[in-house]
């Protein structure tokens, strides 16, 4: 019998209490045929991951190893990467099996296919994009490479990347694996974000110009029955106890009509449980925002990403500042717990710029402040990614050179506003801000 080793690779800093539901993983779990000997390992939850693959292997001595690779760095100008992850976990896969086959894929791996392969020669097929109509062509005893769309491989010296395959119907999504990956096992612990994680849709048509999603998921949104979405949701409720939901659209509350029919299958069922997502500020009105907390909404997350006009234009966002305010003025008469992200220090800011950041920021605290339904506001620096709109202009206007190695983390934060980061922080400190960050207590205090 073939023997099958499935490894999500660490991918967060170890010791963090926070967890992640591999949902990717356990989708393709679901897809291995009966006929083969499955194992899985997740080494996010290990105390010490690396005794915990050794020892996989050792017991098992499987016939193919799959890494899933899903972050390439922590982001929030943390300069870490987790490609030592990805290489360490090939290493020892083969130095202790030189004859497995290695599989490697996830969204990390896909914005960097070819050059990871490059990297990590240990590594024998790459899964680039989706996986759930490759995987199963993979996990054969003698699968030929040549005809399987999607894939990066192999051919005696040479890298091949054959075209990309359909994309999936998100209706026909493969369940999770929850024996393999029992949920229980991420829900201990976490107090800032939702363990588990639903997918409503997937792709994105924004092209805001910082962003790679329209590339990993497609540049329209496939979306998914509401009815199938809340079946999944009531069975990880019911049969697993799951009571915190994330979902993992790049943006939830578009298109609104598929985002009100989802709120209306869950008012209509009356779950006991909650949920979180990110919303687009534009797309937010009061009846639908009504309709979320109705349907269990716990927490709003924004990106609107830039406080100034001139950031919002420099990133595509497609929106207003009065956009961003007025969605705020929405969670706020509601009472509802709201994260906002925004990126700082962006390119070609002057100091009338940042005068207007800080007027805006001071503008979003204040109408926050009475509701006191203000979790957090999350600054960054742009992460730059090859390709990205914005990492094109920087190069086009000799403020980033060509040749920099971009698979590792680079962050657009010039001397001069370097500083921004941490005085807009301590403005949100300074007006109680973060106090109420914990999403277990306000889900407690919300079904009271």
């Amino acid at each position: 019998m073939m023997k099958i080793l499935l490894v999500q690779l660490p991918t967060s800093h170890l010791g963090a209490g926070e967890k992640v539901y591999p949902l990717g993983l356990s989708r393709l779990s679901g897809t291995v045929p009966d006929s083969v000997e499955k194992k899985v390992l997740d080494m996010n939850i290990c105390v010490d991951p690396w005794p915990a693959l050794n020892e996989a292997l050792t017991q098992q001595r499987p016939d193919v190893v799959a890494l899933s690779f899903r972050n390439l760095d922590p982001l929030a100008g943390h300069q870490a990467s987790y490609l030592s992850s990805l290489k360490t976990a090939a290493l020892v896969v083969k130095n202790q099996l030189p004859d497995v086959r290695v599989l490697a894929g996830g969204p990390a791996f896909s914005l960097f296919a070819r050059r990871l392969m490059e990297e990590v020669p240990q590594l024998d097929v790459g899964l680039k994009g989706e996986g759930e109509l490759i995987f199963p062509l993979l996990v054969q005893p003698d699968p030929d490479y040549g005809s399987i769309p999607g894939i990066i491989w192999r051919d005696g010296g040479e890298l091949v990347l054959n075209p990309p395959g359909a994309r999936i119907d998100m209706d026909t999504l493969p369940p999770m694996d929850l024996g393999a990956f029992p949920p229980l096992d991420y829900t201990h612990g976490n107090a800032y974000v939702a363990a588990m994680g639903i997918e409503g849709k997937r792709g994105c048509d924004l092209w805001c110009g910082y962003c790679l999603y329209p590339f990993l998921g497609g540049n329209r949104m496939r979306l998914r029955s509401p009815v199938k979405i809340v079946d999944e949701m009531e069975l990880l409720h019911k049969d697993a106890g799951i009571k915190l939901f994330h979902f993992t659209d790049g943006v939830l509350n578009r298109p609104a009509d598929h985002f009100e029919a989802l709120c209306r299958e869950l008012i209509r069922r009356n779950l006991d449980f909650s949920w979180t997502g990110f919303f687009r500020e534009d797309s937010l009105t009061r009846d639908n925002l009504d309709l979320a907390k109705k349907a269990g909404v716990v927490a709003v997350y924004f990106s609107g990403d830039a406080l100034t006009d001139h950031g919002l234009e420099l990133l595509n966002k497609k929106m207003t500042r009065e956009d961003i305010l007025k969605a705020s003025r929405l969670t706020a008469e509601q009472g509802v717990l709201t994260m906002c992200h925004f990126l700082v220090n962006l390119p070609g800011e002057t100091e009338n710029h940042v005068k207007e950041a800080r007027q805006m920021l001071d503008e979003l605290l204040a109408i926050h402040h009475a509701a006191g339904n203000l979790g957090a506001v999350i600054f960054n620096h742009i992460r730059l990614y090859p390709g990205a709109p914005v990492t094109q202009k920087l190069i086009r206007d000799g403020h980033l050179d060509p040749e920099t190695d971009l698979l590792y983390p680079v962050y657009h934060n010039p001397a001069r506003g370097s500083h921004l980061l941490h005085e807009f922080e301590a403005r949100c400190h300074s007006a109680g801000v973060f106090s109420r960050l914990k999403l277990d207590q306000h889900a407690m205090e919300v079904a009271k």
